[in-house]
């Protein structure tokens, strides 16, 4: 697979948590938490992807997990130890800790950097390509930050930030509302683009959507070898065509 473009003067940073139980709330569709560790992996490995054939200078991985870690490096990417917690700031998230550090981490090297969710299982490059440039234009022309919401409207896929003096991520419960307090510019308000970066899956029905739009190789192949190991059959045949 060959890069779309030369690559992007940005930065994207991901934050994984342990694979231990994850993705609870997909019980109901994966009861095994082995099932739910396959999908996790794969549906970052498919972000990695698009990250990747969008023409990204560079990424990097948070994570406390050692799967994870091997994972990633498969793909290339540079991995972080998600950092102790942190004492200077008691209010962020674990997930936000996360973030704020890779975020320190590659900026030296990057004038922006995008924090992104990592189970963006339909993700696609021309969708990520469009969304990082009309978000450096915004910030081009004075916004602090940019950021996409999920498809609920309530959460965050995608903040994109200066590498000097960064707005924090916010992510979480009503992100999209503490991102936009802080200053950061919605992109696409009205909700009409960019289905595949806004699908982040969570719930069965996240799980449904993106499956619907079309998921990545990766995640198609983990949900089908969930249902042939004798799950009831789920409609996870559907991939993007363009993976």
């Amino acid at each position: 697979m060959v890069n779309m473009r030369d690559p992007l003067p940005i930065a994207v940073v991901l934050a994984v948590k342990r694979l231990d139980h994850a993705k609870s709330r997909l019980a109901g569709a994966l009861p095994s938490d082995e099932q739910r560790r396959s999908l996790v992996t794969a549906m970052l490995g498919d972000t990695l992807e698009a990250v990747r054939e969008a023409g990204v200078a560079q990424a990097a991985v948070v994570t406390p997990d050692p799967a994870v870690h091997v994972a990633v490096r498969e793909h290339g990417v540079r991995v972080l130890d998600e950092p102790e917690e942190a004492g200077d700031a008691p209010h962020r998230s674990p997930l936000n800790a996360a973030l704020a550090h890779a975020i320190a981490a590659v900026s030296p090297t990057a004038a922006l950097i995008a924090a992104l969710q990592a189970d963006l299982a339909a993700l696609d490059a021309l969708t990520l390509a469009e969304v990082l440039d009309e978000a450096a234009a915004a910030i081009a022309g004075g916004a602090p930050a940019a950021f996409v919401a999920d498809r609920s409207g309530e959460g965050t896929a995608l903040l994109v930030v200066r590498a000097q003096h960064p707005v924090e991520p916010r992510f979480g419960a009503r992100s999209a509302s503490a991102h936009r307090a802080a200053g950061a510019v919605e992109l696409d308000p009205g909700r009409l683009r960019w289905a595949r970066l806004r699908t982040d899956v969570d719930t069965p029905a996240d799980l449904a959507a993106a499956v619907e739009l079309g998921v990545g190789r990766r995640t198609g192949a983990a949900l089908r070898a969930s249902r042939h190991s004798g799950e009831p059959n789920r409609p996870a045949d559907r991939t993007a065509s363009d993976r």
